[in-house]
């Protein structure tokens, strides 16, 4: 009896530990394959990920990249924008033929310390300088690349005068990527009236003139006016070569000049003493090609 009980549970055991061996070998299997998929499936999954993410990564760059050029573009033609503008509106004259397009703009300052100021295209960058002699100083870095600057004068009177500016300013790159560009074009007029706070005085001797044929001065201080080639002392509108409203005076407190072909048509006062009056003479030349002084009076 015992030893048949005993049997029965050894048999029992040995079915109890084939079963649980088997269960173990089951699930040593079982883990053994989800393993291998698990590492599949997650090798798939982050290889998803990254490239996405190399993609989007990619992408933010050159993104990132074009609006670096952006900005520099932007910064840069505003600074030479502000600076074409202030120096503009500050200048007693644009010193430019009207509509002819140049690629310098000189202006002319009330201050001599700044006067001249030239704004002018050299390669691809713009410059600055006050005086002839004055100090070069860029408005734009080797960032960029101007081209096609052009400066063209309008008149606009009785208005002040204008200053039409075009340009095309790139970003400096061999990338296409990177590339970017602006045309820009804008007009700036003077804000006040040609001012000086000193003599004006010509660069060189016997060089320049006080006005042109096609632009005539109308008056010098409202006093002296022009009319084609009339001149008129008080009087605005002259018919003849000079007009005078008013008297006329000649100068004798210098000495009497000798009559010959400079003094030619030249008139003279000589004043006598008490009780003698005085004479009108002018310097003419006669029958004889002599000059001499002529009393008219």
């Amino acid at each position: 009896m015992t030893r048949r009980v005993f049997r029965k549970i050894q048999n029992n055991f040995r079915k109890l530990s084939h079963t649980i061996s088997r269960g173990f070998a089951s699930c040593r299997l079982r883990r053994q394959g989800f393993t291998v998929i698990e590492l599949l499936i997650f090798s798939a999954i982050f290889s998803i990920i990254a490239i996405s993410f190399f993609g989007v990564l990619v992408s933010v760059i050159q993104i990132q990249t074009r609006q670096t050029a952006v900005v520099e573009v932007n910064q840069q033609s505003q600074f030479l924008l502000e600076t074409i503008q202030r120096s503009v509106e500050r200048s007693s004259l644009v010193e430019l033929p009207p509509d002819a397009a140049t690629t310098t703009l000189k202006l002319r300052m009330a201050s001599s310390t700044v006067d001249p100021t030239y704004i002018y295209l050299n390669g691809n960058s713009v410059y600055y300088k006050e005086t002839d002699g004055g100090a070069v100083q860029p408005l734009t870095s080797d960032k960029v690349n101007v081209s096609n600057l052009v400066f063209t004068k309008r008149a606009n009177p009785p208005g002040h005068d204008s200053v039409s500016v075009a340009f095309t300013i790139a970003y400096n790159t061999s990338n296409i990527k990177r590339a970017f560009l602006q045309n820009l074009q804008i007009s700036v007029a003077r804000v006040s009236a040609a001012t000086f706070d000193s003599n004006v005085i010509p660069s060189a001797n016997s060089t320049y003139n006080l006005g042109v044929t096609s632009q005539a001065w109308q008056s010098v201080n409202n006093l002296i006016y022009f009319s084609g080639s009339n001149v008129g002392i008080g009087v605005s509108s002259p018919g003849q070569t000079l007009e005078v409203n008013g008297g006329v005076r000649l100068n004798t407190t210098t000495v009497k000049p000798a009559c010959d072909s400079a003094q030619r048509g030249t008139f003279w006062v000589v004043e006598s003493g008490s009780g003698v009056k005085d004479s009108v003479q002018v310097c003419v030349k006669n029958a004889s090609d002599t000059y001499m002084w002529s009393v008219i009076y």
